[in-house]
Order: C-alpha cells, then structure tokens, then sequence
C-alpha cells in the first residue's frame, strides 16, 4: 500500500491464505455488455478488456481474509462450500470460468442466465417507476416518467408528449446506450437499437442537480439488507468518475440539505420491500437524482455489483475521502483521494 500527497493507492497483491471455504472474487467490468450480448464467446472491446486486465486486483479492497481473487488466466480449483463472486453474472463469464476447470455446480444454469438478463433490462426500471409512482412514494415531489417503445412511432409520442427525451438501449454498460432526443443521429440509433433489442427505453429529460444511489443486498429467499446511500459523479455523458466515502450519517446530512429525509427513508422501505419479492441473489444498486423538478426514484437499477457498493464497503472500513476509477497515462488506476 503506498500513500503520496493523500491519495491512496492499492498496487500489487498481498498474500491470501486459502482455507477450505473461500469466496473467489472476479472483478469483470465488461459485465453489462456481456450480458446484452448474451452469447458465450463474447468479446469485450479493447478498453474494457484493458480495465479488466489492469484493475483485476480490485476486490481485494473488500474481500475476507482466506478468499481469493481471479486474474482472468490461471486455472481454478474450487471445494466444496465455495463461492464465487463476479462483478456480475453473464454467459461469457460462465464461459471462461469453464475453460478455467470450474464444474456446473457453482455456476448459474441457462435458465438462471436468462431470468438475470430480462430482470436486467432498463424495462424492468420502467415498471418499478412506474409502480412508485402509484404508491405515491415521493408524493408532488415525484419526478420521472419513462416508457418501452418498440417502434419509432411510439418513440416519436414521447417525443412530442415530454419537452425533451433521452433514450436508453434496454441492454447497455452503464453510461452507455444513452442518447438525447436533440442529437441528428437519434432515429437512426433508435432504429438501430430496436432492430437488435427489439425496442428502446424513453425517458423525460430531467435537470439533474444531485446524483446518488442506494444499495442493496438481496440473500435469494426474500432477505433483502439495506447497505447505504452512494453519492456519486458522472461526466455529462453520463461515464462515472467517482464517489464520496464517508460514514452514512455524514452522507444521509449531506443529502437532507436538498430533500426531506423522511422521504428519503420511504423510497428506501419501499425498494427494500420491492426486493424482498424478486427472486435474486447479490448486489443491487438503484439509481436515482435530485433535479430541478423534484426526486427521481428509479432512474437505473444495476442487479449486480457496483461502484456506489464499493464505496460503502471502503466507508465501512473506516476510509474516507473520494474513490475514483480512472484512466491515466494509457493505464486504468483506482485510488482513495483523502480530504484535504
């Protein structure tokens, strides 16, 4: 571990010692293309796979004393009571996990794989929007209208319906598959997407002014624990650039100068109850933003691994500051920032 000028840089990989029952950790950030690729052979692009290569190590920031993290190449020899643990599930990974010595037991089926795509569709994001607003969640301070349009003309109702649209590929890595409805290239993209996917995403256009997140674990049987609060950055394409770590007390003080904590507290019942009737086992973090036009609860629900979940992990070790992910010097790096 070396430290300069505040900032915190993991580099090289400790020794793990291996007991009988361990979690074998795979840091896989190309997971969501992957997974909107569906196919076994899927190739990553190049800098995706770069990430992957140069950031494998990531997980031991958060893993157990006796687990072990996969570099993507040696060959895995597993006992039984273990557990693997990826960034996200998809056929690839499967995939090189069988080429690696995994047997079947400690993988999902086919059946499994293809619940967790169609539950990881942006359509999914739809519906659970639409049932908070419903609820009447957040009350008049509800923001936040989408819709699944499968064909140009149902893309144009929005359209005409909303000032202004962004639209979403169903199957996207997140920050990508996004475009707003005032770029010249939105209907041939959107014809695009609906040839491949089979339909785009809509969204009313809102004026961010906070970005955040909750994350969740879910245990598969209706066991559903609420971690913490992810306050986050993104370019404005929508790229993510890092997050703030910090006990949730300090994070929930932060958010309450912009919105009733109450509220915030009853978005979060609601999604723990939610979750409580999906039939998933993980990570799960959902998206959401504070705009000029109130609070959007539901704006990408990420059924895997996330950064926002990392940096609970790191705030809950005592680490403070801003985790960032970043691409310096032809090389991807992740550092803790220290304040001031």
């Amino acid at each position: 571990m070396l430290s300069f000028l505040g900032t915190e840089i993991l580099v090289g990989r400790p020794i793990i010692t291996t007991f009988a029952t361990m979690k074998l950790h795979i840091f896989n950030p190309e997971n969501d293309l992957a997974l909107a690729d569906g196919r076994p052979g899927f190739t990553a692009p190049a800098s995706a796979r770069q990430m992957r290569q140069e950031l494998y190590w990531l997980p031991e920031w958060w893993a157990d004393e006796g687990d072990r993290v996969w570099d993507g190449e040696e060959p895995i020899s597993l006992q039984p009571g273990d557990e693997i643990v990826p960034w996200g599930w998809s056929p690839a990974l499967i995939h090189q996990l069988k080429r690696a010595g995994v047997d079947d037991c400690f993988l999902p089926s086919d059946d499994e794989m293809q619940r967790l795509r169609a539950l990881s569709s942006r359509h999914t994001a739809v519906e659970a929007l639409a049932r908070l607003r419903q609820d009447g969640v957040a009350g008049e301070w509800m923001c936040g209208e989408s819709a699944v349009c499968r064909t140009l003309d149902e893309v144009n109702a929005c359209r005409e319906r909303w000032p202004h649209t962004l639209l979403k590929a169903p199957w996207s890595s997140s920050g990508k598959g996004l475009m707003p409805d005032a770029d010249p290239h939105m209907e041939a993209w959107a014809r695009r997407i609906i040839r491949q996917q089979g339909s785009v995403v809509a969204e009313r256009w809102l004026y961010k002014t906070v970005d955040f997140a909750m994350e969740f674990r879910c245990d598969g049987s209706g066991g559903v624990e609420y971690c913490g609060l992810s306050l986050f950055h993104n370019t404005p394409s929508g790229a993510y650039v890092g997050n703030w770590l910090a006990p949730e007390e300090v994070k929930r003080q932060w958010l309450g100068q912009y919105v009733s904590l109450d509220m915030v507290d009853s978005i979060c019942q609601w999604w723990t109850d939610y979750l409580k009737t999906v039939p998933y086992k993980g990570p799960v973090g959902v998206d959401m933003l504070l705009s000029r036009e109130g609070i959007c609860p539901c704006v990408e629900i990420n059924w895997r691994m996330t950064m926002g979940m990392v940096s609970v992990l790191l705030a809950q070790q005592g680490r403070s500051g801003k985790f960032m992910v970043h691409y310096v010097h032809d090389r991807y790096a992740a550092e803790i920032e220290g304040f001031g």
